[in-house]
């Protein structure tokens, strides 16, 4: 905790926070004065380099594949290559291709990118200049022979004037020789025509991580420097009110509650001027707000971003949660819960709720830990899955997305993380137990 909330607040506001600071006001203006207009929020370069997609699929050829989640080195040279070749062209028209014949491609040397959740899908596309690509964007993908295709869920496309690429091979031919686990789409396992790809046998997760209540043993300096921060006020000038399980923080009509179970609670409900907040515009505040008030934004994914209030007072709820080892961790507290849910209105966050925990450094050592293979877990779970005997298949069409996750007790103090399974289908999200294969939550679309 020590060491993020120090280097956090050194060298992340020194940092982002300046540079971002340029782009939009972080706290409001006196009442009366307007904050600036939606049309002027665009993302910066701190935040837009930060956006990953959420897992790559590498194709080695000849049918072999494996799935990748640690993407921080990885996607910065595609990237490159989707700004040089695509969203730098201003003249684009697309062509689309037969589905089939692009799983076949998968076949070829290639790395295939996979968004992970509609929200980037509107993201990538304003980003990268490709706004008028029909569909929801679900995969990018890359390889030397056929340039770069979008896969998304009216087609796959590529721009009709387009140009082999080059140096992507040699990566991949580089990963061949390094163990990673071996991967298999539905096209090959059950006929199903979707690009969407399941481990061979059981998985390996690396453990030894550990997560604890960062609130309920918080030193005084910390506590004093993480509210001063939140309420932008010297600790001298706060009220401080103490209750049954957590203290209240008051100045003027922000306050602050951080509770005894690890819940930290943030309202801004001081007066502004009305304005209105374009989707860009509130994941630019959010990572400001975060990296002035928490000085953590590095392992943080965004889960979602939806549309709240109504009539003239409308906004942006964002979704957080933590990664490890490029894999999300999930709070578990009964069911799935997020870290950091944020709402904002106006160019401003009125409201954080935050599950306030981090890993404890320094205990961490490398654990291999094995998973149960996807067959197994659709064997434990009959009532989603359907039996072997009824067909797998049947119920496969529907399998939008796997992948791989970290679980954290968030109700207990300290916690060792334990891994999970993630499964999207088309009625709606299940998360699994990794070890156990038991259902801990879902949730219906």
């Amino acid at each position: 905790m020590k060491e993020r909330l120090k280097s956090g607040a050194i060298a992340v506001l020194l940092v982002i926070t300046v540079v971002l600071a340029r782009q939009i006001w972080i706290s409001p203006p006196p009442t009366g004065k307007k904050l600036i207009k939606a049309s002027e929020v665009t993302l910066s370069e701190s935040v837009t380099g930060r956006l990953l997609p959420f897992s790559a699929v590498v194709n080695f050829g000849g049918g072999k594949h494996t799935k990748v989640y640690q993407l921080k080195n990885l996607w910065p040279f595609y990237r490159n290559l989707l700004k040089q070749n695509v969203a730098d062209k201003d003249d684009k028209q697309w062509a689309r291709m037969d589905y089939k014949e692009y799983l076949k491609l998968h076949d070829e040397p290639s790395v295939v990118f996979d968004l992970g959740n509609e929200t980037y899908s509107d993201l990538f596309k304003k980003i990268y200049n490709i706004e008028d690509l029909k569909g929801v964007l679900l995969r990018i993908y890359f390889s030397e022979a056929e340039g770069i295709l979008f896969e998304t869920d009216s087609g796959v496309y590529r721009t009709k004037k387009w140009t082999p690429l080059s140096a992507i091979n040699q990566y991949i031919r580089t990963m061949e020789k390094e163990s990673y686990p071996s991967y298999s789409s539905l096209w090959e396992r059950y006929g199903i025509a979707r690009a969407v790809y399941l481990p061979d046998g059981p998985t390996s997760f690396e453990g030894g991580m550990v997560y604890r209540n960062e609130i309920k043993d918080m030193k005084g300096p910390y506590r004093t420097d993480l509210v001063q921060r939140l309420l932008n006020a010297s600790i001298d000038d706060i009220h401080v009110i103490h209750e049954e399980d957590s203290v209240l923080y008051v100045y003027g009509k922000r306050n602050v509650r951080l509770s005894e179970n690890g819940m930290l609670d943030y309202r801004n409900n001081s007066e502004t001027a009305q304005t209105v907040t374009d989707a860009a515009g509130a994941l630019q505040i959010a990572y400001e707000f975060l990296a002035k008030t928490t000085g953590n934004i590095d392992d943080l994914y965004m889960q979602s971003m939806e549309p709240i209030g109504s009539g003239k007072r409308t906004g942006y709820r964002v979704i957080m949660d933590f990664t490890e080892k490029g894999m999300t961790v999930f709070p578990l507290k009964g069911s799935p819960d997020d870290f950091i849910v944020l709402d904002i209105y106006n160019n401003r966050v009125e409201h954080m709720r935050s599950i306030y925990r981090n890993k404890i450094e320094g205990v961490e050592s490398k654990v291999m830990q094995e998973g149960l293979p996807f067959e197994e877990i659709m064997k434990r779970n009959p009532a989603i899955f359907g039996t072997k005997e009824d067909g797998y298949d049947k119920v496969l069409k529907n399998l939008n997305n796997f992948f791989m996750c970290y679980i954290d007790e968030a109700s207990e103090v300290q916690s060792p993380l334990r891994h999970g399974y993630v499964i999207d289908m088309k009625g709606g999200r299940y998360v699994f137990d990794g070890e156990t294969g038991a259902l801990l939550g879902g949730d219906e679309r």
